[in-house]
C-alpha cells in the first residue's frame, strides 16, 4: 500500500528548462593586455679601470681598514684597563660612597665603550660607502 506515490523523474534530464532570472548585475569582464617585449640594453661585460678595481685604490682601502681596526684594538685595551681599575675599586670599597664612585666609573667606561663602537661603526660605514656597498 503506497500512499502519495509520485512518479520519480530521472536526475539526468530536467523536466523543464532551467533559465536563471535576470539579476540586474553586470559582471566585469576585463580585457587581457600583454606588455610589450622587454628590450635589454647591451652593455659590456667588463668595465675597465673601475676605481675599486685599481690596485692603488684597493691598497688604500685596506690601509684605512687596518688603521680603523688597530685603533679599535687600542681602545679595547684602554677600556679593559679602566674596567679592571673600576672593578678593583668596587671590590676594595670600604664605604657606600666608594662603592657608588666605583659604579659611576663603571658606567663611564660603558659609555666610553659605546662611543668607541658607534664611532667605529660610522667610520666602517663610510669605508663601505666608498666601496659602493651599504
Amino acid at each position: 500500500m503506497e500512499l502519495n506515490a509520485r512518479p520519480t523523474a530521472s536526475l539526468d534530464t530536467p523536466v523543464r528548462s532551467l533559465k536563471p532570472r535576470p539579476s540586474g548585475i553586470t559582471l566585469w569582464r576585463p580585457e587581457i593586455v600583454l606588455p610589450d617585449p622587454l628590450v635589454v640594453p647591451e652593455c659590456s661585460r667588463v668595465t675597465i679601470a673601475e676605481p675599486g678595481q685599481r690596485p692603488d685604490a684597493v691598497r688604500a682601502q685596506l690601509d684605512a681598514t687596518r688603521s680603523l681596526l688597530s685603533s679599535l684594538a687600542e681602545a679595547r685595551q684602554t677600556l679593559r684597563g679602566r674596567a679592571a681599575a673600576a672593578d678593583a675599586q668596587r671590590i676594595g670599597a670600604g664605604s657606600e660612597r666608594e662603592r657608588v664612585a666605583a659604579m659611576i666609573e663603571t658606567y663611564r667606561v660603558q659609555t666610553a665603550l659605546e662611543d668607541v663602537l658607534h664611532g667605529t661603526l660610522r667610520q666602517m660605514s663610510a669605508l663601505m660607502g666608498e666601496r659602493g656597498r651599504r
